[in-house]
């Protein structure tokens, strides 16, 4: 007997468990779609009658939970609710039955009525307690952003008749949209109906994959700046713009990495999203204009005629911090004080980090302030690039006269010839990254977009293998630690050298008529 109790109790323990978890979890409808109905009354056909609607066999049913506070799921004692879309158009709203949002508090304030706008562009007032629509109850999403129609034309909604609401994001359902009701803060008696969206970040793999590649490219990049910072003989002018613009580059991959992993996460329309747009807006002008600085001290060196004293390198590089740096801020506080004070029309207004954390989807927008100034920068380089590659192969028909003259100055010649060599292929990787970049807006080609991505990805190790992964950049690493630690260096390179000093002298000594043209040329 005993046992039979305990198998009965475990039998109903487990029905009791099973219908709750049924009831809990099974419905005819998504919970957001129904209505609760409990006021009603079930007739003989096993329909359900409430509020004159006939909720047919199938189209109701007994749910344990509610919906409460945007998306939180709280278990209730069963109730029937019905699927009250399926007889007659719905619309949501985003408080409690009776109550409207209050924009200046986090209650809710009384409103039986929904001033609404039609595609005729007439208003219309709906009253919800003739039950003309199914009402909705509470948000259908956790994070939800607000229309202006007053303040941003693209805001401009419309109500259709099938209870959805027509924006330029286009037409949004019941299940991705409320209403809400809130005082005119110029008339406090009056009651405004405001429409509430649901925030959608992007499901394009690229915005998952873009971040996570730019965070492999962030630690090359910071360790091409530690060595080139740590490395006294790589401070020189050349050293510094190539930090800089490394620098600027890092900043730029942190913010936006930090935007598309957390774009769930990050609110807009606050300070904190206007900060990494800006943020985001400067470092893009930074990395093109110190890429400029770059490009026209490469011209500058093979124009000659300049001083690259110790004392002269130091204020030129003055000179570049202001340009390089002063032109970003410049334009970035012109661009900001144009949003604030709204002094072009509102198609053209940048606003930075109000729909986006960045400028708003606006092409003509984008091509204003990001494409047009950096296509400008872009073409200045390829005409420098192209005057000094003319004049370096001009010179270097000129080799032979060269060598048989100034050694010294033939030295300084390949030295300069490799540096425009390297600062090319970084203008190449960085160039061709930007033209994809463009092509693909312009055309809007995804194929193109992933393509660029994926060079913007690998960019910081790409810049790694070009000035840090290098023989003599390893010597000079080495050098530097034995003179941190105090290492003097051991005999046998003490032998090693003074051999091979020997071994040159006394081939230089013993090879007077071989003509310097056809003798190798010895590398640092």
């Amino acid at each position: 007997m005993r046992y039979l109790t305990v198998s009965i109790f475990v039998c109903l323990s487990v029905q009791i468990y099973a219908f709750n978890s049924m009831i809990q979890w099974q419905g005819p409808c998504n919970f957001m779609d129904t209505i609760n109905i409990t006021g009603g009354y079930k007739n003989d056909n096993n329909s359900f009658i409430y509020q004159g609607v006939t909720y047919e066999y199938g189209t109701y049913g007994l749910y344990g939970y509610i919906i409460e506070n945007q998306t939180e799921k709280i278990n209730v004692p069963a109730h029937y609710r019905g699927c009250v879309c399926k007889y007659k158009p719905c619309l949501r709203v985003c408080c409690v039955e009776g109550l409207g949002l209050n924009g200046q508090h986090p209650s809710c304030i009384k409103t039986n009525t929904l001033q609404v706008y039609t595609q005729d562009n007439d208003e219309t007032l709906i009253d919800i307690e003739t039950h003309e629509y199914g009402l909705l109850i509470n948000r259908p999403c956790g994070k939800m952003y607000e229309l202006e129609p007053t303040d941003y034309t693209e805001d401009q909604w419309f109500f259709l008749k099938n209870g959805s609401i027509l924006a330029a994001s286009g037409v949004s359902d019941t299940n991705d949209y409320c209403f809400g009701q809130v005082y005119n803060s110029s008339d406090p008696d009056e009651i405004l109906t405001k429409v509430l969206l649901c925030f959608h970040p992007s499901n394009d793999v690229r915005f998952s994959v873009y971040p996570i590649g730019m965070l492999f490219s962030i630690p090359f990049l910071i360790i091409t700046f530690c060595v080139y910072a740590f490395i006294p003989e790589l401070r020189n002018l050349h050293g510094k713009c190539l930090m800089c613009y490394v620098l600027s580059l890092t900043i730029l991959y942190i913010s936006l990495s930090a935007v598309q992993l957390d774009r769930e996460n990050v609110l807009l329309e606050t300070i904190q999203c206007a900060v990494f747009g800006f943020s985001i807006y400067i470092c893009v002008l930074l990395c093109f204009f110190w890429l400029n600085v770059m490009c026209y001290d490469i011209w500058s060196t093979f124009r000659g005629g300049i001083s690259r004293g110790r004392g002269g390198d130091s204020k030129r590089f003055m000179f570049y911090m202001m340009y390089a740096f002063g032109f970003p801020l410049t334009i970035s506080t012109i661009v900001y004080i144009i949003d604030i004070y709204k002094l072009v029309p509102e198609n053209l207004l940048p606003k930075i980090g109000i729909k986006r954390c960045w400028m708003q989807n606006e092409r003509i927008v984008e091509a204003i302030y990001v494409y047009f100034p950096i296509s400008i920068i872009m073409a200045i380089n390829i005409v420098l690039y192209s005057i000094t590659a003319y004049k370096i192969w001009r010179v270097q028909k000129e080799t032979s006269v060269i060598r048989h003259g100034d050694s010294q100055k033939h030295s300084k010649l390949e030295a300069d010839t490799d540096r425009f060599f390297l600062y090319l292929r970084l203008f190449i990787v960085m160039g061709a990254t930007w033209s994809m970049e463009s092509i693909s807006w312009v055309f809007e080609n995804n194929i193109i977009f992933y393509v660029s991505d994926f060079l913007n990805c690998v960019q910081g190790f790409i810049i790694f293998l070009l000035f840090v992964w290098k023989p003599k950049i390893k010597k000079l690493m080495v050098k530097r630690y034995r003179s941190i630690r105090k290492i003097p260096l051991t005999s046998q390179t003490g032998n090693s050298s003074r051999t091979e000093t020997s071994r040159i002298s006394s081939g230089v000594s013993n090879t007077k008529h071989v003509p310097i043209a056809e003798k190798p040329m010895l590398e640092d």
